[in-house]
């Protein structure tokens, strides 16, 4: 428009000065019309690149240093035009994944002291446990009947039992197992550990919902510690469901499902496949971890599973916290705080990555991407 206005206004100037100066001095007067067209075009054309170009890359730029000085909390204004705004957007995302790999290397540096610590605590206390163990077993013996007697080593048996469950689960933490890179079926893992915990009466009253990937999605790993890593998650599923303190009214659902997904659509919004009656599909940008770790894994199938409930959920601050050794929600007495750690290790274990969400149950949805066997 600039453009075209200053060629008007030139051709305007020629025609008018024709009639009305002479043509000795005509050639002076359009010089002068010329010149002064070129400043104005100038003035404005410079106007214009200072206030949409230099201004914004100077604002990009002084982020940048920012950023490149340790201030990982500045972000990159977006102003100025299209290719601007892509900048600081890109800018934006790699300040945020530096933030997420800084979170897990500090994560990673704690859990490692945390193993070696829940080692050697769990060797220390596993002897003299099973002396204690042993020694109220005795006086079971000897209680002559006496029912203040039994009450007192059947209080101790108890207690005694709760502390070898979390001996044996600092154990289990603490434990580095030899890998195996054999293909495990993830289906079958998942349905052997829901008859495992069905045999126990631990899913009793809770509505189970299947939708396994008929394609058979298969990781390579270990399958004990597979089906660990399930027992353990659905297990607290379990106990979110019961928490009828803080669950509100509404049925007891644990729905899981698998697939087998490319790498590169883990970047774009998903939705579940086939949604619970009568509400509707939402989809889901993943999050900065899943697209951190697609990133890093250079397969191009991933196997994704997702366990939801309708329990109370998770509160946003603690969605990473409950990873975290000894950290745990549940009333004293009812929990170790050792059971999502263990899941996560054994996650790392088989290079996934795993994250919690909110489900469409109204509880959480733990969400697992593993690297898929051939």
């Amino acid at each position: 428009m600039l453009t075209t206005a200053a060629i008007l206004f030139a051709v305007a100037g020629v025609v008018v000065l024709t009639d009305v100066v002479s043509p000795a001095r005509g050639l002076l007067y359009l010089a002068l019309i010329v010149l002064l067209d070129v400043a104005v075009f100038v003035t404005f054309g410079a106007i214009k690149l200072q206030r949409l170009v230099i201004q914004p890359m100077a604002s990009v730029v002084a982020a940048a240093e920012e950023i490149a000085r340790g201030d990982l909390n500045r972000r990159v204004p977006s102003s100025g035009p299209l290719e601007l705004h892509q900048v600081a957007d890109s800018v934006n995302r790699m300040t945020d994944r530096l933030l997420d790999e800084r979170a897990q290397l500090v994560r990673a540096e704690k859990l490692a002291s945390v193993g070696r610590l829940a080692a050697g605590i769990a060797h220390e206390v596993g002897n003299p446990l099973g002396a204690v163990t042993g020694y109220a077993h005795l006086l079971r013996a000897h209680a002559n009947g006496t029912q203040a007697a039994l009450d007192a080593v059947t209080g101790l048996e108890r207690e005694t039992a709760r502390i070898d469950r979390i001996v044996r689960g600092l154990l289990d933490y603490a434990r580095q197992r030899t890998p195996l890179h054999a293909p495990v079926d993830v289906n079958e893992t998942i349905q052997s550990s829901l008859e495992l915990l069905v045999a126990q009466g631990a899913l009793r009253d809770v509505s189970i919902s299947l939708n396994l990937d008929p394609t058979e999605p298969r990781v390579l790993g270990d399958r004990h510690e597979l089906q660990q890593m399930f027992v353990n998650l659905l297990l607290n599923a379990v106990d979110a469901l019961n928490d009828t303190k803080n669950r509100p009214p509404r049925p007891s659902v644990l729905a899981i499902y698998t697939e087998r997904v490319d790498r590169e659509l883990l970047a774009q919004p998903s939705a579940r496949r086939t949604p619970p009656n009568g509400l509707p599909v939402i989809t889901h940008r993943p999050p900065s971890r899943a697209e951190s770790w697609a990133l890093r894994h250079r397969g191009e199938t991933v196997v994704r599973v997702v366990l939801a409930d309708s329990g109370p959920g998770v509160a946003p601050d603690d969605a990473e916290r409950i990873f975290d050794p000894f950290f745990t929600t549940k009333e004293p007495g009812k929990g170790t705080g050792l059971g999502l750690a263990i899941v996560s290790r054994i996650v790392d274990n088989l290079h996934g990555t795993v994250w919690v969400a909110p489900a469409r149950e109204g509880g959480a949805a733990f969400h697992i991407l593993f690297p898929a066997a051939s």
